[in-house]
């Protein structure tokens, strides 16, 4: 998995959340597992009380990766991750993007403008795919895009 490649490849502290599978607390070298959810309700935690639950109000995270099926849009999600500032001392965010309810109505301005307080905490879009195994839906459009957010201070850091 990503989370395997990272511990083994490059020995990263990974804190990994889901409430709908069974995993062990620990697995390899810096994988934390831990069997609760992103969001708002039973089993499920915001994402601003759970970097403070890791400690990590003041760390730098360089990657956030999330996958909370459709859940990134309701309440306890996009919007509440921008409001709370928790946002403030992540690097880059990887989020799949689940779309289906956007392709008609007003929610498609919605996303525009977490698209946009995004790009005011310097965020910038580096990486998007369509996700494949989905397949396009009934309107012959894709309904899931994986997409990652880089902050444009991070360019160039760590260059002579």
């Amino acid at each position: 998995t990503f989370e395997d490649y990272l511990d083994g490849q490059h020995a990263c502290s990974i804190w990994a959340y889901d409430h709908t599978v069974d995993f062990p607390a620990k697995r390899g070298r810096n994988i934390n597992f831990f069997k609760l959810g992103l969001g708002i309700g039973q089993n499920l935690e915001t994402l601003a009380n759970i970097v403070k639950r890791n400690g990590h109000n003041n760390t730098v995270i360089e990657y956030l990766k999330i996958d909370i099926e459709h859940a990134e849009l309701q309440p306890g999600g996009l919007p509440d991750w921008l409001s709370s500032g928790v946002l403030g001392n992540v690097n880059q965010i990887g989020i799949e993007l689940h779309l289906a309810s956007l392709h008609t109505g007003p929610r498609f301005k919605w996303l525009l403008r977490i698209l946009q307080d995004l790009y005011k905490l310097g965020f910038r879009l580096i990486s998007y795919q369509p996700n494949l195994v989905m397949g396009p839906g009934r309107d012959n459009l894709y309904d899931c895009i994986e997409v990652v957010f880089m902050k444009d201070t991070v360019w160039g850091q760590g260059r002579d």
